[in-house]
């Protein structure tokens, strides 16, 4: 699998418009190829470019001098692909990408002008090739695969008795066990785990003598090399391959809070099936006061007296209180179990401690410490001056007052004891909006109370022998914030890594220099693959160590999906892994790749949806319903059928539906409320039982024309950067006739009743819908049996 610039026939030919008739520029120079404006007058040029194989087209890439261009159309394979037109009273000019997503062997690129020179730089087309190539995501630094049969296993051993090699030869094991019923064949080659003091997250697979090698220098690297060697089997054995791979970023983090004792298993399920293979390597996990506190009990009890009153409508909820433990407590042993298994897994584990601001969960308990000025408002922190969340509950507490050091300790200390972290603790200290405003504080420069606040956490840390992370909001100075703690930045300790967040508030500047030119390693924080521009150029300046992908959700696969966080999770690996090579003008072939490898496997694992011998699949015969779908969709699609008044006679037991749709009006979506809900498949069973599947517009489908995984890029959408992913696959990426994309779906949807005969399948419209379902067609997926 290749990703990036597409290699050319031949150089690259022009015509006019829609003919074989050469139309050679003006004349050439640096700037590039340049047709005069009466020449080009009513007509337009063609540039026509031959790729060496059948590729993938990602985008169609060139620069335009200005005034230029008036509408532009980009065909692959003769078919328009892609377009772009100059808005009223403008022209399109400078450097211009073009989305395409189109296989094809032939690019041309269609301009036109508007009584204007015309001057077309250098043109680049960025996509993938090799797809029908074994290939591992993310993408490795050295991978060589023999196209000869698959090769059996007789064994997999561990090297020595240390007990990471043991651990990843039975992680293996169980993998190729529960995805392939894999049994060993004493004529087979060995798989040998072995420990080499390779640098950082190096892997290797080397073959030698009917001997594999999976070598790294620890558990996580070493899982790594198995998870590479899961990709490239099969059911009959493993493809002969050799890889040599390490990450561009050292740091590839996820950020999640503490899950509600029902989601652990979840939670395991997303560590090892999603997170794992996508080669991440540090796990932020978030207390705020989701866990029951041993020494503080008072915040325990404050932290459920709240949520309880918030259920009962007497006050709002407690801030981060659904996304810490959904709204209620974990207790230790539980916590202890999550954490073992991030450790059990090579995850290095940072707790996030979130102290002086986001402190809630410390105030509502004592009110004593918290920072307010006492002159402007007067707040009973446990009644509140109005339903506002940030102005009932006390935000912050007062960094000069000797009972806060002592309770931030207390609850540090109690953290850290039962998570033994692997060298970092991360403190928070974002968004501290109150500081310098109660009788204590009200003297003093903000910036020496934030300063001071931070060395104390950092002092304390350090005698414990750990590290300090941090925010690094309230460090960035004017024009960028205007924080009054901002100059505290060139008063902290060097080796604090800052995690830089606020990035997508200033979507045109490169605000982490402010962070490196004082001497810090900075993460980039809450990284949205969607919104983080010149990531390339960005990722690789002297400092910069990596990102994580962060949560601020309930940890629960339907609102991770739905918000985009899975999706994320599967394209920032390439980013993150694979810097050196990534570029984000590519991104239709990244998409492409994800959607149709990536994801069904790691919605299969977490699902726990494997079927060793594959599928039977079966086109169930739908029957016309009462509805015919608009003319425009008919055109793109023949066969579509209107879902309402659907029904569909069965007979047949199935483990899985496939439910091809899409619909033809966008609904609206609020993305703080659940997805609207357009309708239900009605599966019900010979035995009376029925079932629904629930569509909703965003989960499972979106009208057909739309882009598969193309996020909302306004900086509103930054957390919820993705709709249609994860619940459905995109079955059919089609063009309309001016290259827009138009797009059905594959909503997958697990049969909770796989052993009972379905009697018959129908689907009922909700009230509110106007979106129009329009089917396509019903699969019923088999798991086949072993012979």
């Amino acid at each position: 699998m290749y990703f990036g610039l597409l290699k050319c026939k031949e150089k690259m030919t022009f015509s006019h418009t829609n003919s074989d008739l050469p139309f050679p520029p003006s004349s050439e120079s640096d700037e590039g190829y340049t047709w005069r404006w009466d020449e080009i007058f009513d007509t337009g040029v063609d540039i026509s470019i031959e790729l060496e194989e059948l590729s993938y087209v990602g985008a169609v890439c060139f620069s335009l001098k200005l005034p230029s261009a008036s509408r532009i159309t980009v065909l692959v394979d003769g078919a328009p692909s892609g377009y772009r037109a100059a808005s009223e009273g403008s022209l399109i000019g400078g450097s211009v990408s073009i989305p395409i997503g189109a296989y094809g062997r032939s690019v041309i690129l269609r301009i036109f002008t508007d009584l204007e020179d015309l001057t077309v730089g250098s043109v680049e087309i960025l996509g993938s090739c090799g797809e029908d190539e074994p290939f591992l995501w993310p993408t490795p630094r050295s991978l060589s695969v023999n196209k000869g049969e698959p090769v059996k296993i007789a064994d997999i051993v561990s090297a020595t008795d240390d007990p990471d090699e043991i651990f990843a030869a039975e992680f293996l094991r169980e993998s190729l066990a529960e995805r392939f019923d894999f049994s060993f064949d004493k004529d087979g080659e060995t798989i040998v785990i072995k420990k080499t003091p390779y640098e950082g997250d190096r892997y290797t697979v080397k073959r030698k003598g009917g001997v594999t090698n999976i070598s790294g220098a620890k558990r996580i690297s070493l899982l790594y090399g198995a998870s590479a060697l899961i990709s490239m089997a099969e059911r009959d054995g493993v493809r002969p391959f050799e890889v040599d791979d390490a990450p561009s970023m050292p740091l590839r983090g996820f950020h999640f809070g503490l899950p509600h004792k029902d989601k652990i298993n979840f939670t395991r399920r997303l560590l090892r099936y999603v997170l794992l293979p996508m080669r991440y390597n540090v796990i932020f996990l978030e207390f705020a006061g989701g866990m029951r506190f041993d020494r503080h009990p008072e915040i325990s009890e404050g932290w459920l007296s709240a949520i309880e009153n918030a259920k009962a409508g007497k006050q709002p909820f407690m801030p981060h209180s659904d996304k810490v433990s959904n709204r209620s407590l974990i207790e230790k042993d539980d916590v202890r179990l999550l954490v073992s298994y991030i450790k059990e897994l090579g995850f290095a584990l940072i707790p996030e401690v979130q102290s002086l601001a986001h402190v809630q969960y410390i105030t509502y308990a004592h009110p004593e410490i918290a920072e307010l000025d006492e002159k402007v408002v007067e707040v009973d922190v446990r009644r509140g001056a109005d339903a506002r969340p940030e102005s009932f509950y006390a935000h912050s507490y007062c960094p000069s007052n000797e009972k806060s050091y002592e309770i931030i300790f207390d609850i540090i200390d109690e953290i850290v004891d039962l998570t033994e972290p692997d060298g970092y603790v991360h403190i928070g200290h974002d968004e501290v909006y109150q500081i310098g405003l109660c009788e204590k504080c009200r003297n003093s420069d903000p910036a020496e109370l934030f300063e001071k606040h931070v060395v104390a956490l950092y002092t304390y840390l350090k005698k414990k022998g750990l590290s300090t992370m941090m925010w690094s909001d309230m460090l960035h100075p004017e024009p960028i914030t205007d924080y009054p703690t901002a100059k505290a930045r060139k008063k902290l300790p060097r080796d604090i890594i800052m995690l830089d967040f606020i990035w997508y508030f200033h979507p045109e500047r490169d605000i982490e220099d402010e962070l490196l030119e004082c001497g810090y390693r900075v993460c980039i924080g809450n990284l949205y693959s969607s919104h983080y521009r010149r990531f390339s150029s960005r990722i690789k300046k002297t400092g910069m160590i990596g990102g994580e992908v962060s949560s601020w959700l309930i940890t629960d696969e339907d609102i991770l999906a739905r918000n985009g966080k899975l999706w994320d999770i599967m394209y920032l690996s390439e980013m993150l892994w694979n810097a050196d090579g990534y570029n984000e003008k590519n991104r239709k072939s990244y998409n492409n790749i994800i959607a149709k490898y990536i994801q069904p496997k790691a919605r299969d694992g977490v699902r726990q949806a494997f079927a060793p011998y594959g599928y039977s699949e079966t086109e169930l015969d739908v029957n016309a319903g009462t509805d015919t779908p608009s003319k425009e969709l008919l055109a793109i699609f023949p066969n579509a059928k209107s879902a309402e008044g659907i029904h569909v006679d069965v007979s047949e037991k199935y483990d899985r539906l496939i439910f091809e749709h899409m619909t033809e009006n966008r609904a609206a979506r609020i993305v703080w409320r659940d997805n609207a809900h357009i309708g239900d498949y009605v599966i019900e069973y010979k035995d009376g039982v029925s079932v629904r599947a629930p569509v909703c517009y965003g989960d499972g489908v979106l009208s057909y024309n739309s882009s598969y995984a193309m996020p909302k890029h306004q900086q509103y959408y930054r957390h919820f950067g993705y709709v249609g992913t994860w619940f459905a696959d995109p079955i059919y990426e089609k063009k309309d006739s001016l290259g827009a994309d138009v797009l059905a779906f594959g909503y997958v949807f697990e049969n909770p009743r796989p052993d009972v005969e379905i009697k018959s399948i129908s689907y009922e419209r909700d009230k509110n819908d106007f979106c129009r379902l329009a089917l396509l067609g019903i699969k019923g997926l088999r798991k086949n049996k072993k012979q």
